[in-house]
């Protein structure tokens, strides 16, 4: 029997169950321990292949009904977005009270990404997709502050746009190929029509919305910056792996085809624009949150540019630095969210935590310097062969505004380090930082992916090694039309 469903039914089930026991504090607080451990396994429990169900049959030789595909990348892609996700529950565990309410939106977004993730049906991908942006609207709203709200209305309503594009889009591929499952869709996309080409437009401004690229970068940007901070670390996990999962649709679809050219440069020329973006406004900011959110749209630029390139070496890069992205941004956040329960997010008025909480001091420069580039971590590893990606299609330009991107991120990490943990304060704020307590599961959780950062920086291969028969796939596709 497969289990492979379970993937996304079980976080939708637990949602409900939570949502309903909002309020009984010790029960929530033991039953988001117990999903937080059950997540992790979810990605190990299916069996590699396509799957169908909800009335699939073959009919005029195409394939009907709700189809997932299942392989070693999306396996990979899963447990890393499951791994965050538990760790971002346990540390929602350590607030004053325990929140039903953000543990159900959670993992609402869990299953509604995954499914995403796995699904090689247009419409099902759309259904997800929606509710995904409905989770992450939902998680900035617990918040409960009003620019969170404000925050979470303009993301909505650009949603409404966005989403309805998409949906579009999905219509005018089905007018076009008569059928919605992405496996036999490519077949029929040889013949270009204005069905198409209007399909795939509605298909890259779906892409742009859910991830966070231009033009949709400024409302996902105060998205993260106005959420609690460990709540921006699992929405920034959604937006990169919602990123994969669309770029992925799009080169399996288009790849290789005359008309696809002006996209590809498109979408090339708006990754840049995201990298170069997210790096000057993060260097303007005196709100420590509102610079991780800026590098959040930042590195989701390098993610997009990698797929982009769509050679096999520019997918695994791609897909690769989501995975370190997630990873140490997470990280990143994670740490913000315990300098926040000290002393909140203006630089200005931080300072002199290092003697207070060294450890935690040490984890998060080593996710500063994973976001650099620098080694022995994660980030250089995924640059690196982005870097190599680039120069391999000729496109040495490209690695080289990666590598500037790179620098000012490393110049606006360590001045943030420096105004937070080692810039001089008085005794009397000290006294202050020592009154308040944070929390030992974010310290956890932090440690865990600091471990990763290093392990990942070390042994990429543990990763890299089984992204590539996906991405050799998808290119071995095209290379057969």
């Amino acid at each position: 029997m497969n289990f492979l469903p379970l993937i996304v039914v079980f976080p939708l089930m637990m949602a409900i169950i939570l949502n309903y026991l909002h309020g009984k504090d010790k029960v929530v607080r033991f039953l988001t321990f117990l999903v937080a451990l059950a997540l992790i396994i979810l990605p190990f429990i299916g069996e590699y292949g396509f799957y169908y169900f909800s009335g699939h049959g073959i009919e005029n030789g195409l394939i009907s009904g709700i189809a997932y595909l299942f392989n070693q990348t999306k396996q990979v892609i899963i447990f890393t977005l499951m791994l965050i996700g538990s760790l971002v529950l346990i540390t929602g565990m350590g607030e004053k009270h325990a929140n039903g309410m953000f543990t159900a939106l959670t993992l609402m977004g869990l299953a509604s990404v995954s499914a995403v993730v796995l699904s090689d049906d247009l419409f099902n991908l759309y259904v997800f997709y929606e509710i995904a942006a409905i989770a992450q609207t939902g998680l900035v709203i617990a918040s409960g502050t009003e620019r969170a709200y404000k925050a979470a209305f303009r993301y909505m309503l650009m949603g409404c746009v966005a989403g309805s594009l998409l949906l579009l889009g999905v219509a005018f591929l089905l007018s076009a190929t008569g059928t919605l499952n992405i496996t036999d869709m490519r077949n029929a996309l040889l013949n270009a029509n204005p069905m198409i080409y209007g399909g795939l437009l509605m298909l890259v401004i779906g892409l742009t919305y859910g991830s966070g690229l231009p033009p949709f970068h400024t409302v996902k940007a105060d998205l993260y910056a106005r959420a609690k901070p460990f709540i921006a670390a699992m929405l920034q996990t959604y937006s990169k792996f919602v990123l994969v999962a669309m770029m992925l649709v799009l080169l399996k679809l288009f790849y290789g085809l005359p008309y696809f050219t002006t996209t590809h440069g498109a979408l090339i020329a708006l990754s840049i624009f995201g990298m170069v973006f997210g790096v000057v406004m993060a260097l303007m900011q005196s709100d420590y949150r509102k610079l991780l959110a800026y590098h959040a749209i930042s590195q989701g630029g390098y993610v997009a540019a990698g797929l982009a390139l769509g050679t096999p070496l520019g997918i695994v890069a791609g897909i690769f630095h989501a995975i370190n992205h997630v990873i140490y941004k997470s990280a990143l956040f994670l740490g913000a969210y315990i300098v926040h329960k000290k002393k909140g997010s203006n630089l200005a008025k931080l300072g002199g935590l290092l003697p207070l909480m060294p450890s935690v001091a040490f984890m998060v420069l080593c996710a500063k310097l994973a976001i650099s580039g620098v080694p022995p971590f994660n980030g250089f590893q995924s640059k690196w062969m982005l870097a190599q990606a680039a120069m391999q299609v000729n496109m040495p330009e490209l690695a080289i505004i990666m590598i500037i991107v790179s620098i000012g991120t490393f110049v606006s990490m360590m001045k943030a380090f420096y105004l937070i943990y080692l810039k001089p304060c008085s005794e009397e704020q000290i006294n202050e930082y020592k009154s308040r307590e944070v929390s030992k599961l974010a310290i956890f959780s932090l440690g865990i992916l600091t471990f990763l950062c290093i392990l990942l920086g070390i042994y990429p291969d543990i990763v890299v090694e089984k992204l590539y028969p996906y991405a050799y796939e998808i290119g071995r596709t095209w290379a057969l039309k």
